[in-house]
């Protein structure tokens, strides 16, 4: 199992610096964007982005939770090699979109979110759709946009949920928000491909 670093539990003056120090502790660098409207913040700022897409050779991998289709994906994708993995959440006005612009990519895994306050069917219809090349499924266990959270849901139970109702589906599992060093193991068991974590990491 791989580990993204939340950068949204860094320092974010000094935040080159802190994923230089803690470089052997991840495998990916998570970036969360925000709207502000889907999402009560704006998350990690486009400034930092930038800083992260354009100064370093790190694996990004972007979750965005925005209503609108993020615009700032075109722009990086057009200037960064640097940029793994996106997502966007299922429950966002633009998912279909977002689906059919990132079919268009072939060096860049497409991801799909789901809210820890949503029923997880909501994954259904695109899980089971052939048109829908998606690589990764994202469960976030904590409210958008917020690091050192307490979770909604347990990250090891909202797993269990998700591999009782989808056993066949043979994409990557990441999972997001109160993921504990303690968990790993069990989270590897339950084939989750990567965790994300911030305070974990960050402190």
């Amino acid at each position: 199992m791989k580990i993204s670093a939340s950068v949204l539990a860094a320092d974010q003056i000094t935040i080159l610096e802190e994923l230089k120090i803690k470089k052997d502790k991840y495998d990916y660098v998570h970036v969360d964007i925000g709207d502000n409207e889907f999402c009560p913040t704006y998350g990690v700022s486009h400034e930092i982005v930038y800083k992260l897409v354009e100064d370093s050779d790190l694996l990004i991998d972007l979750h965005f939770m925005t209503n609108d289709f993020p615009e700032l994906l075109n722009k990086l994708l057009k200037q960064s090699n640097n940029v793994s993995k996106a997502s966007l959440h299922a429950e966002s006005n633009s998912i279909i979109n977002f689906l059919t612009e990132m079919s268009k990519q072939s060096n860049i895994e497409t991801g799909i979110g789901v809210l820890a306050s949503s029923d997880l069917n909501i994954l259904k219809s695109f899980i089971d759709n052939e048109k829908f090349n998606i690589h990764y499924i994202l469960l976030l266990c904590v409210e958008p946009g917020f690091s050192n959270q307490k979770p909604i849901v347990s990250p090891v139970e909202r797993v269990k949920e998700f591999n009782l109702l989808f056993p066949n589906y043979d994409g990557e599992i990441m999972v997001d928000g109160g993921v504990k060093d303690s968990m790993l193991e069990e989270l590897k068991e339950l084939n989750v491909d990567i965790s994300v974590q911030g305070g974990a990491i960050f402190g």
